[in-house]
């Protein structure tokens, strides 16, 4: 249980350090505000308002010192942090957390007293912070700002219906395969048997039994597996074996078996289309985004007025390619 604890607070202080060190700093530069904040809170207390309800903002849950840390402000931090960290928080509480929390609180509080915050490479690093969250957040806030319309959608597919391969459905039995330096008693089939295996196999269903008696008669634990269910595969998204199998059949058509390194296998086509818009629309809808926002990024860095020092910025040189015959060394520099 001990180590579980330590793990977590591991994974939390590494969250911490990696998603909440702005909100760690702006609560290090306003602790004594909020420290004022608690006293007149107190104040309004003593003078008639104790019965009204503490709000999250309000409601102090952690103390360092003489700093005060809301529950507003750590849900807030909570809610920054990565989803594992926050699953973990969920299952495991919030006292680690709140250790790392305080613990982080104290050597900011520390690294105050020796004015750290005063060095230039400290003020460099949060100059550096500041300019990323403020890019950051225009990026988003334009990014969210981009529509894609149904015609849109409609227009990019009837232009790129190429770049949409077919869908099979498809029923697959598949043998494993015996390896080469199998012992006795390891799984799997010798490449002729693992053939007659599914010869009977396709037999069985051209006959009209039902799949989930096929897979009850000839399923074999870890070595022939009848799946009664249909899978949907994507052209070319399979062994080139396998994928040219599938779409040169015919509906209800068998494949001839395919003989893989690990296994044999037979495929029975139940049907082929083309998707349709409303199967891709959300692909189409996040391909026209980005394009969008790469143009409004073009556009908006067109317009502004940049310079860059041709200089210093120019881009890398080619290593020269050696000289000589292939394979012959390069001739080594001639002496002064």
């Amino acid at each position: 249980m001990e180590i579980c604890r330590r793990k977590m607070a591991r994974m939390v202080l590494n969250g911490l350090l990696a998603g909440a060190a702005s909100a760690l700093i702006c609560f290090a530069q306003k602790a004594p505000a909020s420290h004022a904040a608690g006293k007149s809170a107190a104040h309004g207390s003593s003078a008639g308002h104790a019965s009204a309800q503490v709000t999250p903002a309000q409601k102090v849950v952690l103390k360092v010192g003489d700093a005060k840390v809301t529950q507003a402000e750590v849900d807030a931090l909570i809610g920054s942090l990565s989803p594992q960290i926050q699953r973990s928080v969920e299952t495991q509480g919030r006292k680690p957390v709140g250790d790392e929390y305080a613990m982080m609180v104290l050597l900011s509080q520390k690294a105050q007293s020796e004015h750290m915050e005063a060095s230039p490479e400290f003020q460099r690093r949060i100059a550096f912070e500041k300019l990323q969250l403020l890019a950051q957040e225009e990026y988003q806030k334009i990014a969210t700002g981009i529509q894609v319309s149904p015609d849109e959608i409609n227009t990019y597919y009837n232009a790129h219906k190429s770049e949409f391969p077919e869908e099979a459905e498809v029923r697959q039995f598949v043998v494993r395969k015996k390896a080469a330096d199998a012992k006795a008693g390891d799984p799997g089939l010798s490449s002729a048997e693992a053939k007659t295996r599914l010869a009977a196999i396709q037999k069985a269903v051209e006959a009209g039994t039902d799949l989930k008696q096929v897979a009850k008669q000839f399923d074999v634990p870890n070595t022939v597996m009848v799946s009664p269910e249909p899978v949907t595969v994507r052209k070319g998204e399979m062994i080139p074996a396998l994928d040219s199998a599938v779409f040169e059949l015919k509906p209800n058509q068998f494949s001839d078996p395919v003989d893989t390194p690990q296994a044999v296998v037979l495929l029975q086509l139940l049907t082929r289309h083309q998707p349709e818009v409303k199967e891709v629309s959300g692909q189409i809808e996040n391909e026209l985004k980005q394009q969008k926002l790469r143009a409004t990024m073009d556009d908006i860095k067109a317009k502004a007025n940049i310079w860059m020092d041709p200089e210093y910025f120019k881009a890398a040189e080619a290593p020269a390619e050696p000289q000589g015959e292939p394979g012959e060394a390069p001739a080594a520099p001639s002496q002064p």
